[in-house]
């Protein structure tokens, strides 16, 4: 046990993206990725993130508690 390491704590998922997935979008041109809550009724990405790579799409979901999702 270390006396600095600290214990990673989920955050709730925002109250409007309870049943929403969590989606990535990735740009043709330059292959960046953002990472949100997809709403399914408007297509439009909720309380997205830049992503760099795919290890911090995998950190967004777990910072979120969640698995799986989808890429657009």
């Amino acid at each position: 046990m270390s006396l600095f390491s600290r214990k990673k704590h989920t955050l709730p998922v925002p109250e409007e993206c309870r049943d929403f997935e969590i989606s990535v979008d990735k740009s043709i041109c330059t292959g960046e990725m953002t990472v949100g809550f997809r709403n399914p009724a408007t297509g439009k990405l909720m309380y997205a993130e830049l992503a760099e790579n795919d290890a911090a799409v995998e950190a967004y979901r777990k910072k979120y508690g969640r698995t799986g999702g989808e890429e657009k």
